[in-house]
């Protein structure tokens, strides 16, 4: 992510809050810029660790608040890491989907396959459900790990 599209989504973020009725702290503001600011899906312990470098990092506490904050706001989304630990992310918009590199973290978000939709479609006519939504996450070794 480019700096401008990181410092976009951050100010996004700041909105929404506002918009929302919560105020821009300065440890809810170190949270964000950390998540918005990362190219690998990262647990609340890794936020308050990459914290820690930060003159008056946040509390593990205010972490954890923050984090269920966002989640709540739909701004940021769970992932599924291959060990089963779960890690968070930037919510994504659009038929996207994840692809994380086993080995480093590196993530790629790219763009959803109408061929999903076609196998979804198969699925809600054979079972009767209606689906709502899905998640595809893909994990491989990207190229600078190959």
């Amino acid at each position: 992510m480019t700096a401008a599209a990181h410092a976009q989504r951050l100010e996004d973020w700041k909105r929404a809050l506002r918009q929302n009725g919560y105020r821009v702290t300065q440890p809810r503001l170190q949270v964000m810029s950390i998540l918005t600011g990362s190219s690998t899906p990262l647990t609340p312990q890794d936020i308050y660790l990459r914290s820690l470098e930060l003159d008056s990092p946040p509390g593990i506490a205010s972490v954890y608040r923050t984090v269920e904050m966002l989640t709540n706001l739909g701004l940021i989304q769970q992932t599924h890491q291959p060990g089963g630990c779960h890690a968070i992310c930037p919510a994504l918009e659009g038929h996207k989907h994840l692809l994380i590199c086993t080995n480093c973290g590196q993530m790629e978000i790219v763009e959803g396959n109408e061929g999903i939709s076609e196998y979804i479609r198969r699925i809600e006519e054979q079972t009767g459900y209606h689906v709502e939504e899905h998640w595809l996450q893909l994990f491989g070794t990207c190229q600078k790990c190959s």
